[in-house]
């Protein structure tokens, strides 16, 4: 039985559930490729906004959405496997947790034998109904919320460096749209570092919630309380229509995709509108998704396919070698230290001033961002290498002699 685990009586129960998901998806104002990536089923729902140089986003997200979709059925595009819900026996927590460390593997793979792949990554927010109840993953800053009784509840915690900020105290939450910060995320799905997604069941799923999953393309750009409006009437489809483009009335400038899910008791229903070859759209043209069905393959509205990605012939053998090997391991990497970058030194910037913070927090965005300000300028001084010191001191013996002269000259002058 698959669906959310309630108490009652005193006793644990599990309430049959299903979904009945829809999505959109654009390009927004400015960007010319879609890095986001959607799945779509009965069972498991997600979103990944990819991130990296080249075509890199994009294959991160097609990458791990490939990679969850082996969960609940095979490639849409293959008719001749089974449908996604037969396969939902095998849809559970630790099943996708796997699914997800193999897709790290194939990133790192990727990124080692193409370094224009080099720092890929993605975020993720997906949501799987399973044996053990309702399985929430996420990491990075795309968002589920929760629509119940007309009130909007954001249900993940962004990783990032502003929500960082409004846990401290230091930023308030209205601030977050407008800092300059606040694209930079602490935690994604990578090639790099040791980051999975967060993996747990949740209870805060039940029959008759309205559910969102969300690029930064809308939340970023539309409040919560628009949010809710164009979420709260309609079909999934109609809801998810409306989000985008309001998205673009806010001239969003970030890929914007969404998924719209219906939580309905028992089993999924046919009464969604099935479009097994939508594409993504272009330009202030969103493109629908489709509800499901109990026995719809999943459906994913992807920036790129891993079919259609710019990839080498190197990156396409990783790729068919993990597809080849089910039970293949996740290599871990060799060992080679990475260099800090600018942001995680940020993030150590920002943890070493809440450990010391022993005055209390502060009470506005200028007073964070001035502290921001700072912490990147001094991000951006070079360490010292070989010679920086002797340089240093040559410089201040100089100045010191070109001033003894100069007082000197003027000395001899009055004198004169």
């Amino acid at each position: 039985m698959f669906g959310s685990r309630v108490r009652q009586n005193g006793a644990t129960m599990t309430i049959p559930l299903s979904f009945r998901a829809a999505g959109a998806t654009d390009l927004g104002t400015v960007r010319t490729n879609n890095e986001d990536a959607a799945l779509l089923s009965e069972r498991l729902v997600a979103l990944a906004d990819g991130m990296g140089g080249h075509a890199a986003g994009e294959v991160a997200s097609a990458v791990v959405v490939d990679r969850l979709t082996t969960l609940v059925g095979p490639d849409p595009g293959d008719p001749a496997g089974p449908a996604g819900a037969s396969d939902a026996a095998g849809l559970t927590r630790e099943a996708l947790t796997d699914a997800l460390t193999r897709a790290k593997g194939e990133l790192r793979a990727l990124s080692a034998v193409d370094p224009s792949m080099t720092g890929m990554g993605t975020t993720l927010v997906a949501l799987a109904l399973t044996p053990e109840g309702v399985v929430l993953a996420h990491v990075g800053d795309s968002r589920l919320y929760r629509l119940r009784d007309g009130d909007l509840e954001q249900l993940t915690v962004d990783h990032t460096h502003v929500q960082r900020l409004v846990d401290a105290g230091r930023l308030a939450p209205e601030a977050v749209r407008e800092h300059p910060f606040r694209s930079v995320i602490l935690r994604s799905l990578d090639d790099t570092s040791d980051d999975l997604p967060d993996v747990s069941v949740t209870d805060a799923v039940a029959a008759g919630d309205r559910l969102l999953l969300c690029s930064d393309g809308l939340s970023d750009y539309v409040t919560d309380d628009a949010i809710l409006g164009a979420l709260a009437e309609g079909s999934p489809q109609e809801a998810a229509d409306r989000l985008v483009a309001l998205a673009l009335d806010h001239a969003t400038r970030d890929n914007v995709t969404v998924v719209v899910v219906d939580a309905a008791t028992g089993a999924g229903d046919d009464e969604g509108d099935v479009e097994p070859d939508a594409e993504v759209g272009e330009p202030g043209e969103p493109t629908p998704a489709a509800g499901v069905d109990a026995t719809a393959t999943p459906l994913r509205l992807l920036g790129a396919t891993l079919a259609t990605a710019d990839l080498g012939p190197e990156a396409r053998e990783v790729l068919d070698a993990y597809d080849s090997d089910a039970d293949a391991s996740v290599e871990e990497s060799d060992g080679a230290d990475v260099e800090q970058s600018d942001i995680e030194a940020e993030r150590d910037d920002v943890e070493r001033d809440e450990d010391g913070a022993a005055a209390g927090p502060g009470t506005g965005a200028e007073e964070t961002e001035d502290a921001d300000e700072a912490a990147a300028a001094s991000a951006a001084v070079p360490e010292a290498g070989p010679g920086t010191s002797s340089r240093a001191t040559g410089l201040w013996l100089g100045l010191v002699v070109l001033t003894f002269l100069l007082t000197t000259g003027v000395v001899w002058l009055t004198q004169s």
